[in-house]
């Protein structure tokens, strides 16, 4: 666990003081980051005190996250590309032999 100020700075410890509504607040925001809906979420109170919460390892790099839209659009071409050689060998070779 990392727990940073507002400017990115180490800290070693901090303390959160929550009413029974802020502590059932953020168990609902955690809970969105472990479905998968957010990678974080952010929390304030009416005072404009925030708490940010994040989780490591979600932000994967965009083409890795979306390699379903090319690599089956590119395994595609290839087979047919394959296929096409292999059709225009067989028919020289008939061509050929006959």
């Amino acid at each position: 666990m990392e727990i940073r100020d507002g400017a990115g700075r180490a800290l070693d410890e901090v303390t959160l003081k929550l009413s029974p509504k802020e502590v059932t607040d953020l168990l609902v925001a955690t809970s969105l980051i472990d479905d998968g809906t957010n990678s974080h979420v952010f929390l304030r109170d009416p005072a404009g005190n925030k708490v940010a919460v994040y989780v490591e390892g979600l932000d994967e790099e965009p083409l890795s996250k979306g390699t379903d839209w090319w690599a089956g659009p590119a395994i595609l071409a290839v087979v047919v590309l394959v296929l096409i050689g292999a059709v225009t060998i067989a028919r020289a070779l008939i061509e050929l032999l006959f």
